[in-house]
């Protein structure tokens, strides 16, 4: 199985998480416009483990019941989007304004497309041969998808509007690797602004650059995209791990965050399009590059081969959905966050571990601290000092439901089960904080269900264990 991937249309500004052309998350609001949200997710082909898509949007509008008027831009400049990491997650598509209306239907544009796939098939699929990692440049073959359900949507004066889309992975992708797009409104948030209470949409893990620091708001750059936006933090807001560049405030604090540092940021948008930060977590400090990738093999204690999905910023000779070595130095530490790992309000599990070079795993999410990049005869080599187990997003079929709250996690991507020794099922433990969508609880999931589990996966005898800090029900 592969994955849904959510983005949201916020239609107040420009987006983040996406190329926005260097542009600012600020922009003039359209007189008498309505505030809107975009945001998409995605769902996935079999025998093939798609470990990194990213996608190019390069427009997006609404086009107007009146057909005798012009259709509504709301995505302005081209977005890229990473549907590979957006399986439990949400990425926005932009913010803007829109004029009061009744709309007939959405028309997105599609460009350029990276996929990066692990084919163990049984047989080689064009020139990806069989067990093979391998990175390719699909076509989008239409290059729109326009959707006509569930509108008309009539949009008022004086209220706030989200969309949120999903683009399945599994139908879009074709048997020769073009890619068709099949993408659906999973949800329509409409409600008036006086009345407006909540977030209109949430996007976890976004990460950059912070290049301003400003009375309670920072200014981050995104590496993707090459685009700043504002953050505002508040009362509520979060601090974690910046202890490790040396802040000594207690509890933490907005006095820890610097400029040059490398951070990851919960967002929630309002509706009205300012973006509040309920967790800033210091990823790395000033002058320190990250790189993130997905395990593929566990060759010995010292190497491992994995995909990079993400790197701040960027790294010469290194590019997302590209096939990499890391080569573990010795002495190097392996760590996760505190939170992660039970404290300031974390998961509590104890018998789970990630100290060494023995605990990592296939399909493992990590995050390292490169220290030199070294390519000959077509292959990349990033040596590190430090590897952080980061959350993994992982979809499957609910299998057995034991009767201690957990389950077991089946019919998982061919990155598992094509594994050496292959990996049929992983057992899922869920945390009392954890949250659901599109599902009440436990008590809503039944055996066969497909969802997608995002959480940190540990090597433990048997089977893996994921402890889920989310669960999407597809």
């Amino acid at each position: 199985m592969w994955r849904n991937a959510i983005v949201a249309l916020v239609l107040v500004s420009c987006a983040f998480l996406a190329a926005c052309g260097g542009s600012s998350m600020n922009t003039t609001p359209t007189v008498n416009g309505v505030p809107m949200s975009l945001s998409i997710r995605d769902t996935p082909p079999s025998g093939v483990a798609v470990l990194f898509f990213e996608a190019l949007i390069t427009g997006g509008s609404l086009q107007p019941s009146d057909m005798s008027k012009a259709a509504v831009s709301v995505v302005t400049t081209p977005v890229e989007v990473e549907f590979g990491h957006l399986q439990t997650d949400t990425a926005f598509l932009s913010l803007s304004n829109i004029p009061a209306d009744t709309y007939k239907s959405l028309t997105l544009t599609f460009g350029s497309a990276v996929l990066t796939i692990v084919n163990h098939s049984g047989a080689a699929i064009g020139s990806c041969a069989n067990n093979a990692v391998c990175q390719i440049t699909p076509n989008f073959n239409p290059s729109t998808a326009t959707l006509s359900s569930p509108f008309p949507i009539t949009v008022d004066a004086n209220s706030t509007f989200g969309i949120k889309l999903d683009f399945n992975v599994n139908a879009s992708l074709q048997s020769d690797l073009s890619v068709n797009p099949m993408v659906s409104v999973v949800n329509v948030t409409h409600r008036r602004r006086e009345d407006d209470q909540g977030d209109m949409e949430k996007a976890e893990d976004v990460d950059g650059q912070v290049t301003a620091v400003g009375t309670n708001m920072f200014t981050l750059m995104n590496e993707r995209s090459g685009q700043s936006f504002t953050v505002n933090v508040d009362s509520n807001t979060a601090f974690q791990d910046f202890d490790r560049a040396g802040c000594t405030a207690s509890p933490q604090n907005f006095s820890c965050v610097m400029m040059g540092e490398i951070v990851e940021v919960d967002l929630s948008e309002s509706g009205t399009g300012t973006m509040l930060a309920k967790r800033v977590k210091l990823e790395e400090q000033a002058n320190q590059g990250v790189l993130k990738a997905t395990i593929t093999t566990v060759d010995s204690s010292t190497q491992v081969h994995a995909v990079v999905f993400n790197q701040e910023p960027a790294l010469s000779g290194v590019s997302e959905g590209g096939a990499v070595v890391i080569t573990i130095l010795p002495n190097a530490t392996f760590e996760a966050s505190n939170q992660e790992m039970g404290e300031d309000g974390g998961f509590t599990q104890t018998g789970l571990s990630f100290a060494s070079a023995a605990d990592l795993l296939v399909g493992q999410d990590v995050q390292i601290h490169p220290q030199t990049v070294t390519s000959a005869g077509g292959v990349t080599t990033i040596t590190s000092d430090r590897i952080r187990l980061r959350p993994s997003q992982i979809t499957g079929q609910v299998g057995t439901i034991n009767s201690d709250g957990t389950f077991m996690l089946t019919g998982l991507s061919p990155l598992f089960t094509g594994a050496t020794p292959a990996i049929t099922s992983i057992k899922v433990e869920m945390v009392s904080k954890m949250s659901f969508e599109d599902v009440s609880g436990l008590s809503g999931l039944a055996v066969g269900n497909t969802v997608s589990v995002k959480g940190l996966l540990f090597n433990t005898s048997g089977s893996p264990t994921l402890l889920a800090k989310g669960i999407r029900k597809q």
